[in-house]
């Protein structure tokens, strides 16, 4: 396969990935809709945007990597990139708000969170991603927590 695909080719599909790569690792930018992993899940919250960043500008530096190096890992990383690109953040926003819903407010990035219950399984809207800390569900008023988090204990009068 790698004798089918010219040499300049090659270079050039390596200065492109390890380019983006190495530009995504020292520049941070916030949600957008040009460049990063624009899902839903990632453009409602920061950290989860921060997260799939940092793993994106990883793979594609590798791939830019490894098409230098290694053509048949090139293709490789690309698929693991693909694949991993899509599930980690939605990984990260179940294992965070319980759910995998969103809605949407004005706009075309405007994606907002919404938070799970995991008392009485109730879903609530939250205004953005910072207010899960200290909401209550609207139901039975017990407070929103993280998976892996220890559990809130009870105030007793």
């Amino acid at each position: 396969m790698e004798k089918y695909i010219p040499l300049y080719i090659r270079y050039l599909i390596a200065a492109l990935c390890g380019g983006l790569g190495l530009l995504m690792l020292f520049w941070r930018t916030g949600p957008n809709l040009w460049i990063g992993v624009r899902l839903p899940w990632t453009l409602a919250d920061r950290q989860i945007w921060d997260k799939s960043w940092r793993l994106a500008s990883i793979f594609l530096t590798g791939m830019g990597v490894w098409a230098l190096l290694y053509w048949r890992l090139f293709f490789v990383a690309l698929a693991h990139f693909v694949v991993l690109a899509i599930l980690y953040p939605i990984f990260l926003y179940w294992r965070k708000y319980n759910t995998l819903r969103f809605w949407k407010d004005v706009g075309w990035v405007d994606y907002r969170p919404v938070a799970r219950c995991r008392g009485c399984g109730h879903w609530q809207k939250l205004p953005n991603a910072e207010a899960l800390a200290a909401a209550r569900c609207e139901e039975c008023q017990m407070p929103f927590q993280e998976k892996g988090s220890q559990p809130l204990a009870r105030v007793q009068p």
